[in-house]
């Protein structure tokens, strides 16, 4: 097909029209699509195995006038040399502490460092010329001393202030956690919730040691032992986790789970039609049940709408 044949069969299929000025169109017909058919088609598509559906939100709650909060949601996704899409995703919550604009500052600081540590030593070396390989360096390494950087940061700079950082880094089917402080992360999927991270609070703590109860401690939850910006050296708790298709992960600050039940996250979760919007409802649920504190929480799913069930194996749901 000539240029001139191809541009009159463009203004055909956008305008009705062919070439200006009366000459005849030799455009080849196109022919009539069914709408009907292709809606019934695309009806019965399921979401692919790599597929990675995104939600964030923060806000600053009902009482505080600032939002020392910050949060990042970032996607990468690769296929190349015969292999199949390869997802790639990195997921913070980070609740700064300090004051007004210390933490603030604290918390963006940090998140900033760790991401741009993290996406400059994992995501760019697939762009390499050799992939990547000559760069590997093990993940856990990795998110340890993009932690080490923020926190040191953090204390150089802001010496009054601090921050907690929950980090997920999502690599095909499972999911590197590197956290420090009462941020959380959890592992879901239809009508389950487990919660991953352990809080570095006092509270915290003496409930693990056996050594109060739940209403003895709650004046005590806010006290952190450990926290980025907060003594000379930071030991962040670093873990793994498998991901099936049909599950997600959930980061947020104190306060969305101090203030949502995780029977309510995962109602609202399972009644979203998407992830963004799960998190819109989240958050006004906290706001609703007082919102005493920022609020801010990322949903990473891999699979949208969530399945009824999982194969006997863990895996896609029969028919994916």
């Amino acid at each position: 097909m000539t240029f001139d044949r191809a541009k009159n069969g463009l203004r055909k299929l956008l305008f009705g029209t062919g070439e200006p000025q009366g000459r005849q169109d030799d455009t080849e017909e196109i022919p009539a699509v069914d709408s009907l058919a292709l809606r019934g088609a695309a009806a019965g598509l399921q979401p692919s195995a790599h597929d990675v559906q995104v939600g964030l939100a923060s806000d600053p709650g009902r009482i505080r006038d600032h939002n020392e909060d910050a949060s990042l949601a970032w996607q990468f996704m690769i296929a190349q040399e015969g292999h199949a899409p390869q997802p790639l995703g990195l997921f913070i919550v980070a609740d700064g502490m300090g004051g007004h604009a210390r933490g603030e500052q604290a918390s963006a600081l940090a998140i900033r460092l760790a991401a741009d540590y993290v996406i400059r030593h994992v995501s760019l070396p697939l762009l390499n010329a050799d992939g990547g390989v000559a760069e590997r360096v093990p993940i856990h390494e990795i998110l340890d001393t993009s932690m080490r950087i923020a926190h040191e940061a953090v204390l150089r700079q802001l010496p009054e202030a601090g921050t907690t950082m929950t980090m997920a880094l999502l690599m095909d089917d499972g999911v590197y956690i590197a956290h420090v402080g009462d941020s959380r992360a959890y592992l879901g999927e239809r009508g389950r919730l487990r919660l991953l991270t352990q809080d570095h609070s006092v509270a915290a703590r003496l409930l693990e040691m056996g050594h109060a109860s739940f209403e003895e401690v709650a004046s005590q939850r806010n006290i952190l032992y450990k926290a980025l910006g907060q003594g000379a050296q930071i030991e962040p708790d670093i873990l793994y986790q498998d991901m099936d298709w049909g599950q997600y992960l959930l980061i947020c600050c104190d306060g969305l789970w101090g203030k949502v039940s995780d029977e309510e996250i995962v109602a609202i979760i399972e009644a979203a039609r998407t992830p963004d919007v799960a998190c819109q409802n989240l958050v006004a649920l906290a706001n609703q049940n007082g919102g005493e504190d920022n609020i801010s929480v990322v949903l990473a799913a891999r699979g949208w709408p969530l399945p009824a069930y999982l194969s006997p194996e863990g895996g896609e749901p029969d028919g994916v």
